[in-house]
């Protein structure tokens, strides 16, 4: 007698609190995550396709959407936390890499984003280290690794890469801004500049030199090569 298996037809909800949850992978199709699935949904035709998490998967923590609108990262916590790479140009959404850093002490990331260019990634670890990792993930390979707490260990919120260059990224955090370079497989922070740090929860480029930081009490500041501009 045949065993008959459960298939998902329609998921309703979406969980907030996985890293860059919500994105557009066409002006009528969106990505989100619902329950241990991927959803992808088209809003006119409201039909959805479904990208299902690993059977040995603790749950997914971060998504990131490649700029060409092609890729779609997963990261999803485990022992040893995982990054898969899905090719969204094929209705089925064909799995295209499965990323992993072996030597990384924490079960998560809690943020991940592409290169402007959709050759890089980037994915921040948590806890104890919040080791940042530098793939180019087409070759599964490291780049470059960056512990990017503080001294105290405060937790780090978001990651991005400049919408220009693929050299330079941003770390924000509890009392954490950053900017960081790549050059000769290092990551080297810059545009460092004293001031009163704040718990910074969210970011978003404006420009190649500015960023605009978002702080949990409501304050918008507004940063240009990494010095405080206006708020």
């Amino acid at each position: 007698m045949a065993i008959a298996v459960a298939q998902s037809h329609h998921l309703f909800g979406l969980r907030p609190h996985i890293s860059g949850n919500i994105g557009y992978l066409e002006e009528q199709t969106i990505v989100f995550p619902s329950g241990n699935q991927v959803v992808r949904f088209n809003i006119d035709q409201k039909q959805q396709r479904f990208i299902p998490g690993s059977d040995k998967s603790q749950g997914m923590t971060a998504i990131a959407l490649s700029p060409n609108r092609r890729y779609v990262a997963v990261a999803e916590k485990g022992d040893k936390p995982t990054v898969t790479i899905y090719d969204m140009l094929h209705d089925q959404s064909k799995k295209r890499k499965t990323l992993s850093a072996p030597d990384l002490q924490t079960n998560e990331f809690v943020s991940l984003a592409f290169s402007p260019d959709s050759k890089y990634l980037i994915a921040q670890g948590s806890r104890p280290e919040w080791m940042l990792v530098y793939w180019a993930w087409e070759k599964s390979k490291i780049m470059a690794t960056m512990k990017t707490t503080n001294q105290s260990g405060q937790p780090v919120y978001q990651v991005s890469f400049n919408p220009q260059d693929n050299t330079q990224i941003c770390v924000i955090g509890n009392h954490i801004f950053k900017l960081f370079r790549y050059a000769e497989g290092n990551l080297k922070q810059f545009g460092f500049q004293k001031m009163d740090l704040q718990n910074y929860l969210s970011h978003a480029w404006v420009s190649d030199e500015r960023v605009v930081v978002g702080t949990d009490t409501g304050r918008l500041l507004l940063f240009e090569n990494g010095e405080l501009k206006s708020e």
